[in-house]
């Protein structure tokens, strides 16, 4: 039986990973951590998501394409992302103020002004490049169970990057790497039924500062609900 203190020590431990080594990951490896993923829960075990594993040639081939079309859209709009899930720009009042914290955060780090322009859209593009991560995952959810599929996905994403930080590998969930669908489903066979909803960079961990910046967990008390006075 895993000790509660092992446990914490693995949960607490997961950080996501912003810069990464070349290193390949060893044959066998993630496909056991994909395996450990279906652990999770799910929607009456329908299992309504499919993984696109992207690496070596296609990888970088993937990787290009995503840099060349982020260059394309700063000059013409209508080539922009056309996600198959998008959310609200900017983030709604009450959680705008923790996504400028991690921004924040990141750039302090990597010594980005905020006024540097050029800079910053350098730091886009490493998402593009899966932050020098050998193995890039593209994750699909089926359309047709709406927000319980995503849901389904997110529990299964978790198994998948606890399970890599047991190994020893770090992983970044990226919703940049969703932002281009067509892209994606020119280079797998995938059904118009499954909607791509993000990517994680996956691989093991650089000694770059930037994988030593820790993001603030909120305490618990900030996301529980006081009971109606009645």
């Amino acid at each position: 039986m895993l000790s509660y203190e092992n446990w914490k020590q693995l949960t607490q431990s997961r950080r996501s990973t912003r810069d990464f080594l070349d290193s390949p990951i060893e044959p066998g490896v993630l496909t056991e951590i994909l395996s450990d993923g279906l652990t999770a829960p799910s929607w009456s075990n329908t299992r309504p998501f499919v993984v696109a594993v992207a690496e070596g040639e296609q990888r970088d081939r993937i990787s290009k394409r995503l840099i060349a079309r982020l260059r394309e859209s700063t000059e013409l709009p209508n080539l922009g992302a056309k996600p198959d899930f998008t959310h609200e720009i900017p983030y709604p009042k009450g959680l705008a103020e923790r996504s400028q914290a991690v921004g924040k955060g990141i750039y302090d780090t990597l010594g980005i002004d905020r006024k540097d322009t050029a800079a910053r859209f350098s730091f886009l593009e490493r998402n593009y490049e899966f932050f020098g991560a050998p193995t890039a995952l593209f994750f699909f959810t089926h359309r047709g169970l709406d927000q319980f599929g995503t849901l389904d996905l997110g529990l299964f994403m978790e198994n998948v990057m606890l399970a890599a930080n047991a190994k020893g590998l770090g992983t970044c969930a990226q919703g940049y790497l969703g932002g281009h669908p067509d892209i994606i489903r020119s280079e797998f066979e995938v059904s118009d039924d499954y909607a791509l909803v993000c990517g994680m960079s996956i691989g093991y961990p650089s000694e770059h500062p930037i994988n030593g910046w820790h993001a603030e967990r909120l305490p618990i008390g900030d996301l529980l609900l006081s009971p109606k006075k009645q």
